[in-house]
């Protein structure tokens, strides 16, 4: 793996039968990795679901810009996780997080992609230590129970995110995308600023040519935008959920 690793990811390993065949998957889901996370990368592709609950916002890394769904008011703050390592039961899980601790890399030189594990995660641990685990591996080197859905979902994400290149370019291009912050005070008095995002400026959008507006259309690309200025509104439900946590934690 490249030394500047994935969110959350800490040791993946490029699963091989031979080293990894007492492997197994401790089937209690455990979000605690994404704890202090206030910030998931989303796809295009989960607007819809995600527009309940969270506000969808891009940010850039260089020249890359991506999507993801605000989860906390402040860095280090996730208010979606529980104390027990479960997701709120109200709430939509990101792709990304269904996928930990699997992940997909790329043989060099070879369009080839292999599965790996954080072997890093809490819930990957040997057979002996975890009490009805899914394998990795069945017992003649094919991907197990524990591997074999992560197959499917490492390649469904990794479609969608090659799908959302031409979305993502095109709000460039368009130069569609402003700087903003959000300024919070917190029912103590304190106050937070987040920084470092980038919203679908509404004017400059309905501003655009008509014959861009209909390919847009076409491309599903105008639902997107739609459903990314109405998540806007989740800015409330999170200071909701924060002062609701808030006065639990002090009870």
């Amino acid at each position: 793996m490249a030394n500047d690793l994935p969110l959350f990811y800490r040791t993946p390993q490029v699963l091989r039968f031979e080293e990894h065949k007492d492997l197994v998957l401790t089937q209690a889901p455990d979000f605690t990795f994404a704890a202090e996370a206030n910030a998931i990368p989303l796809t295009v592709g989960e607007f819809m679901p995600a527009v309940r609950n969270f506000p969808i916002v891009f940010v850039s890394t260089g020249e890359t810009v991506s999507t993801v769904a605000i989860t906390g008011l402040k860095q280090g703050q996730n208010l979606f996780v529980k104390p027990d390592g479960t997701w709120a039961e109200d709430a939509y899980i990101p792709a990304y997080l269904r996928r930990y601790p699997f992940i997909f890399v790329e043989e060099q030189g070879v369009d080839r992609r292999i599965l790996a594990v954080d072997t890093a995660s809490e819930r990957v641990k040997k057979a002996s230590e975890a009490e009805n685990g899914a394998p990795l591996f069945t017992d003649d080197g094919k991907a197990g129970e524990g591997a074999q859905p992560a197959l499917q979902l490492c390649e469904a994400l990794r479609l969608q995110f090659e799908k959302d290149v031409a979305f993502l370019k095109a709000l460039v291009d368009q130069d569609l995308l402003v700087e903003r912050h959000a300024d919070m005070e917190f029912p103590d008095k304190s106050r937070y600023r987040l920084s470092g995002m980038r919203l679908v400026d509404p004017e400059r959008y309905r501003a655009l040519p008509a014959e861009t507006l209909a390919e847009w259309h076409k491309s599903g690309w105008t639902d997107a935008i739609a459903l990314h200025i109405a998540s806007q509104g989740n800015w409330s439900l999170l200071l909701e959920r924060n002062q609701k946590l808030t006065g639990l934690q002090a009870a």
